[in-house]
């Protein structure tokens, strides 16, 4: 076995022990000093691992002596498992850095020993499902990682928005399963075999188009592309700080990963894939944002900006497709390395996000935007993490998130010229113009989160007392925050990282590997990204300094109210609402949002007090229970009165299933 690949499987298992000594310590808070000690040093190792299997471009199955019902214990590290295991390992190493503090404020309403065996069990569980290579391998470890979350987003049993996230999680993964089992079980019939090599070598995969609908699904279930991503608000909003950071940061691109796995497992994709990713990722993507501008609760607003992300990067991945079957070699690596970019940049800056509000949460006990604001100045230290995260979710530059999207608008540019004259060149410009609407309602909504929280004068008493947080969750969103601004400058280091994945997807999509031409423009764009990014902030500096300096040395500048309006004593109450400050876009984008308004009439010559408030309800989750999960509840409700608890009415049941089970053989004979 290579030494990368048995450090990368080593570390696994080393996370889910740091999980088992955890629960050895019950209730006591030294379970999660446990964790603190196991977890970031075997997750840096498994990281080191990934980083080396990456640059060598290691490609190796192995299988470990344990037998499986229909299948085997098979192993796989290829370039493409250590992309993805990279944000594994690394988040949970801070994560569990972070754990030790926030379970030490739950301590009184969680068990602390299991708390951390299940928040080991999801970050070992999303570890070895990357590294699985057997389909049935692949399915057991699949559930073991969808069942984790169920115990950690709900800490509390007095919490019944916990409560309700975890069972609209457990519902929404196992529904999530069933397409996944049945793509695996039509190609293992067809294979004859579960192992993935199996499936690769097979000549042709027959319903190849239906399979991959099956899995994108499935996965995209995972990964919460609209409208598979009902349980994500949720269980996010719900979920701790350093639970968030998993299912976000992480469990979400095992769902992508899931997604570009089976890209190589169905043969080269055809131009009907690349078709269905465009249309899906370009859903997810305006559909993500929109629902996400008008919630009142920024946590909310984060995780449906997750379904945003996942939009583009299938956007990215259907325009990869479509620029091979046009032979344009130059744009396909240009968005596979955008793609691929974006990923990890949207681990980082979401990781960080949910951490700041989580410090939020734990200060003011309230994430509601209409009952902050103010905490820039109570809260200075997070204000400035939250601020750099959200100027690099909306696609700011020279931050890492407008790194990946400068790759792709050159990407869907390029790919258009060299498919000019065709229909592809619409999609391509479609596909360009669908992005730009994309970050321009990203910034919008980051915009409004934090300059509501932030900005202004607190709204309520939830935000007097604030204050930062503790040193352990201090340091995470530091790491973040400054990975949000390096990033950017380390561009070309990054491509020679992830070179070997990137000439082994581009053989796969294009049958013959690139010519070195195609890897020079992304190469100089991230060269010159780098630069340029290093240019204004070292100007940002320099206008920093002399602005202070001019400060200092001027003894008449005073501290005075900003203009309101004409009001000489400006209060709180004429500051933005979360409501009013996206009325007017949800307004013009109603039939989109569907927002719910509510005021009520002023009657009287004098009339008292009144409210006004403005929604955004989930409006796809309520046809989704309309349609499927109502009916569905009905149906369960019925079923019940088969079980009548009498032995001879079992018996009957018994017998007709004997019988159709031999006209079915009869039938086949």
């Amino acid at each position: 076995m290579d030494i990368s690949a048995a450090v990368i499987l080593a570390a696994a298992l080393l996370v889910f022990a740091g999980g088992l000594t955890a629960l050895g310590f019950g209730r006591s808070f030294r379970a999660t000093l446990a964790v603190r000690f196991i977890v970031p040093p075997a997750a840096l190792l498994g990281l080191a691992g990934c980083v080396s299997a990456l640059l060598l471009g290691v490609r190796q199955d192995f299988a470990l002596p344990w037998p499986l019902p229909l299948g085997n214990c098979l192993f796989r590290v290829d370039p493409l498992s250590a992309f993805f295991l990279v944000p594994v390992f690394f988040l949970s190493a801070l994560a569990a850095l972070v754990l030790p503090e926030r379970a030490g404020l739950l301590q009184k309403q969680i068990h602390a020993g299991r708390h951390c065996f299940f928040f080991c069990t999801l970050a070992s569980g999303m570890a070895l499902t990357v590294l699985a290579a057997d389909g049935i391998f692949f399915l057991l470890l699949w559930e073991i990682m969808s069942l984790a979350p169920f115990f950690l987003i709900a800490h509390s049993d007095e919490n019944s928005d916990g409560r309700f996230a975890s069972w609209i999680y457990l519902i929404a993964a196992h529904l999530g399963a069933l397409p996944l089992l049945l793509l695996f079980s039509f190609l293992t019939i067809q294979a004859g075999s579960s192992d993935f090599a199996a499936y690769m070598v097979m000549p042709a995969v027959r319903h190849a188009g239906f399979l991959f609908i099956l899995g994108l699904i499935g996965f995209g279930a995972k990964c919460g592309l609209f409208p598979l991503h009902m349980w994500m608000p949720e269980a996010h909003s719900s979920a701790p700080g350093h639970v968030a950071v998993l299912l976000s940061g992480t469990m979400l691109n095992i769902g992508l990963y899931g997604i570009l796995r089976l890209l190589s497992l169905l043969g080269p994709p055809d131009i009907v894939t690349a078709y269905i990713l465009l249309a899906a990722g370009g859903l997810s993507g305006i559909m993500g944002i929109l629902l996400g501008l008008g919630q009142a609760d920024m946590k909310r607003s984060l995780a449906y900006s997750s379904a945003e992300n996942m939009g583009i990067i299938l956007l990215a991945a259907g325009g990869a497709v479509l620029a091979a079957h046009h032979n344009a070699p130059a744009a396909m690596v240009l968005l596979l390395t955008g793609l691929l970019l974006h990923i990890w940049n949207h681990s980082v800056f979401k990781s960080l996000l949910f951490l700041g509000a989580n410090a939020v949460k734990e200060n003011t006990h309230t994430t509601m935007l209409h009952r902050l604001g103010g905490l820039g100045k109570l809260m200075p230290f997070t204000g400035g993490c939250f601020a750099a995260g959200s100027a690099s979710i909306a696609g700011v530059p020279p931050l890492n998130g407008f790194m990946g999207e400068l790759l792709l608008y050159c990407g869907f540019a390029l790919g258009a010229e060299a498919a000019k004259g065709t229909d592809a060149a619409l999609l391509f410009w479609v596909a360009f113009f669908t992005l730009g609407t994309i970050a321009g309602f990203s910034l919008f909504t980051f915009s409004r989160v934090y300059g509501l929280a932030f900005l202004g004068a607190p709204r309520g008493s939830d935000g007097s007392t604030a204050r930062d947080p503790d040193a352990f969750l201090k340091s995470a969103m530091f790491v973040l925050a400054g990975l949000c601004l390096g990033v950017s400058l380390a561009g070309p280091l990054l491509l020679r990282l992830l070179t070997p994945l990137l000439a082994w997807f581009s053989e796969l999509l294009s049958l013959a590997p690139p010519a070195e031409a195609a890897f020079a423009m992304p190469a100089a764009l991230l060269q010159g990204y780098a630069w340029a990014g290093c240019g204004l902030f070292a100007l940002l500096a320099v206008i920093f300094l002399a602005r202070s300096r001019i400060m200092r040395g001027n003894p008449e500048a005073t501290v005075s109210d900003t203009w309101g309006c004409g009001y000489t004593a400006p209060s709180a109450r004429i500051q933005y609402t979360g409501g009013s400050f996206s009325f007017s876009l949800s307004l013009l984008l109603r039939p989109l949002i569907r927002p719910q308004m509510f005021a009520p009439a002023l009657k009287d010559i004098f009339p008292g007090p009144a409210g006004a408030s403005v929604s955004s309800p989930d409006w796809p989750t309520a046809v989704w229970t309309r349609l499927f999960f109502r009916p569905v509840t009905v149906l369960s409700e019925q079923a019940k009165n088969l079980q009548h608890g009498l032995l001879n009415i079992y018996i009957l049941y018994i017998l007709i299933a004997l019988m159709a089970a031999l006209v079915w053989a009869l039938g086949r004979t």
